[in-house]
């Protein structure tokens, strides 16, 4: 029986993936000269920066990743300030909610992102439970995040869907035993994405009534 939803935050709620990996690309371009393709890039999505990273040097491409981040972060902020929600996620979350289901987001992000971005959305207050990278030893593809989420909500890992949009994300779900809705991107879709309980291109195609019915 469906009791819980769990959601992830990037790429699922607003599409800061596309933006980081724009902002990813042009960085190597200019300071690197070198062409990161989207399959590297997918590396660290749902993730964090250093296993790309960690990669990219083993092909003698140095990162100061301190630099990068002063290089960048700016941008990624201006530019994500302005995103709107993802398609259908208001009407998702709101018909999650009316049928009396749990919500916790589950995120590999620190918390003031996810924090101010549903905040600015009006959508923070829809939330039972906020879980990030500062609330477990390990972030995706383990199944930290979601596990914890889960014990928060007093749901165990059966009752629950997982919305993803990552390999990563998606690893970290079936490694939690948690059924995983995947809704890729704009650069997520060039991952190798398998073991999903559903596949959607958006929120919109989702019907809550109809999850309730078949789980």
């Amino acid at each position: 029986m469906l009791k819980a939803v769990i959601m992830d935050f990037d790429g699922v709620i607003i599409d800061t993936e596309v933006v980081w990996y724009r902002i990813f690309a042009d960085w190597f371009r200019k300071n690197k000269s070198y062409e990161l393709s989207v399959q590297e890039f997918l590396s660290c999505v749902g993730s964090n920066s250093d296993d790309l990273f960690d990669a990219l040097e083993k092909k003698n491409i140095v990162i100061d990743r301190h630099q990068f981040a002063e290089d960048t972060t700016s941008s990624f902020v201006e530019q994500s300030d302005i995103l709107p929600p993802k398609e259908g996620v208001v009407d998702f979350i709101e018909a999650v909610k009316s049928r009396g289901l749990k919500l916790a987001l589950a995120t590999s992000a620190t918390r003031l992102k996810p924090v101010k971005h549903l905040t600015r959305l009006g959508l923070i207050d829809r939330f039972d439970e906020l879980v990030t990278a500062e609330d477990v030893k390990r972030i995706k593809p383990y199944p930290d995040l979601f596990l914890t989420a889960a014990e928060k909500l007093n749901v165990k890992p059966d009752q629950v869907l997982v919305i993803e949009d990552s390999r990563n994300g998606l690893i970290a779900g079936v490694n939690a035993k948690m059924r995983t809705l995947i809704v890729p991107n704009d650069v997520t879709r060039y991952s190798e994405l398998q073991d999903f309980y559903y596949r959607a291109d958006s929120l919109t195609e989702v019907d809550v009534d109809k999850l309730l019915a078949e789980f």
